[in-house]
């Protein structure tokens, strides 16, 4: 069995002290990964329905959020063994292009330690935030991850969708 452990880039122990800490004692500790999460707003009157709570409300943790990339390039720097995920990278916020560049960047400096955990999202409020539609987003996503394939593994890149249309690049 492998044990990951969430790093603190959310709420008010959200600080560098807190993080660097952490991930430090958990490498020395043994653990097997350190996570982050994705939240990119606060709405104050939600349009979707937090799950996780009775009323729907976001958790007033979720006011101050650290990038999750961010946060692991850092931890990257001063761990050496440990893995780093996200839980989850909502893909929407980002473009195809952008995420699997900065995936890549986080795989490079951290020697290889890098778990991408993907996913689309729930909130409306932050769809609408980042300019893109609620609906087809499971179709949306599955385009997204093949161009984030292609620039992951191949040298030209180039990609003609439904939604994304990447002219020919080399890689």
């Amino acid at each position: 069995m492998k044990v990951g452990i969430t790093l603190p880039n959310l709420g008010p122990q959200a600080t560098r002290e807190n993080v660097h800490k952490l991930a430090t004692q958990a490498e020395k500790d043994g653990f097997d990964s350190l996570w982050t999460i994705t939240r990119i707003l606060w709405p104050l009157k939600p349009q979707s329905a937090y799950a996780a709570t009775p009323d729907g409300s976001l958790p007033v943790e979720y006011q101050n959020v650290l990038d999750p990339l961010d946060v692991l390039v850092y931890v990257a720097a001063n761990t050496n063994k440990i893995a780093l995920g996200t839980s989850v990278a909502d893909l929407f916020f980002y473009t195809p292009i952008m995420l699997a560049k900065r995936f890549a960047t986080l795989d490079v400096l951290s020697q290889g330690r890098v778990i991408s955990g993907l996913g689309l999202g729930w909130s409306k409020d932050e769809y609408q935030a980042s300019n893109i539609p609620f609906m087809n987003r499971g179709e949306r996503a599955d385009e997204f991850i093949r161009v984030m394939k292609k620039i992951w593994t191949d040298d030209i890149v180039e990609f003609k969708g439904k939604y994304y249309d990447i002219p020919s690049f080399k890689n």
